[in-house]
């Protein structure tokens, strides 16, 4: 068995002074389709700031919450230099809205606090408490008609890979302008997902993991949609 030292790879090393604001080679093999050239383009350093840029918290979020998220978009945006940046920006993120909820929820906890009920623990605990007092909702999720479709989408295609199966044919096409979310989509539990999945990610990082989760920005989108949802009052 070779037990030679193996050298770490230069793009997971620290950076030299001459590397330091040179890309991470992993971010040049993403492509974008440009609507307006009308052709395939190479990934660029704004494309990467623009993608978290969206994620915006409304001014009526604490400031420490908001400099909080800020921080995490910010090292989205360096991650176009360091690629495992991306799992610390998905992290601080998630890290974000547990500070969020404890900012919104401390006060109230700690005044009514529920016979034989425990202080809430964790991610999950707080997300629970917050479903609780109704301070978040998945009728309120701005993406919610979005993510239906999305769902829908997802098993248009699902289903035609099925048929192309039973026929043995190789090719086929899913017409996407008919597809409809149907009721079941539209009153899809979201926030018991998110309940279920975002602790999961949040304990793999905070306990050590080399895993790099696909759903980044996902994970910035579902942050930023609850963390508004609970400095908002519901209409």
């Amino acid at each position: 068995m070779d037990q030679s030292p193996r050298t770490i790879h230069p793009s997971e090393s620290l950076r030299t002074i001459d590397t330091l604001c040179e890309p991470d080679p992993r971010n040049l093999g993403f492509i974008r389709f440009d609507s307006v050239v009308g052709n395939a383009r190479p990934t660029t350093a704004l494309d990467q700031l623009e993608d978290v840029a969206r994620f915006t918290l409304r001014t009526e979020v604490p400031e420490a919450v908001r400099v909080h998220f800020e921080t995490a978009k910010n090292l989205y945006a360096y991650a176009w230099f360091v690629y495992r940046f991306h799992a610390v920006a998905e992290q601080q993120a998630l890290a974000s809205l547990e500070f969020a909820l404890r900012e919104r929820l401390e006060g109230e906890v700690t005044q009514f606090p529920s016979k034989g009920k425990r202080r809430p623990n964790g991610l999950s605990g707080w997300l629970n408490e917050a479903l609780a007092h109704r301070l978040i909702s998945n009728a309120r999720f701005t993406k919610r008609i979005e993510w239906a479709l999305q769902r829908a989408r997802s098993r248009a295609e699902l289903q035609m890979v099925d048929q192309m199966q039973r026929s043995g044919t190789l090719t086929a096409e899913v017409d996407y302008s008919s597809v409809k979310p149907s009721p079941e989509d539209l009153d899809h539990d979201w926030i018991g997902v998110f309940i279920d999945s975002l602790p999961k990610i949040r304990n793999a990082y905070a306990h050590g993991s080399s895993l790099l989760h696909p759903t980044v920005l996902r994970t910035f989108e579902i942050v930023s949609d609850l963390i508004n949802q609970l400095f908002i009052p519901a209409p």
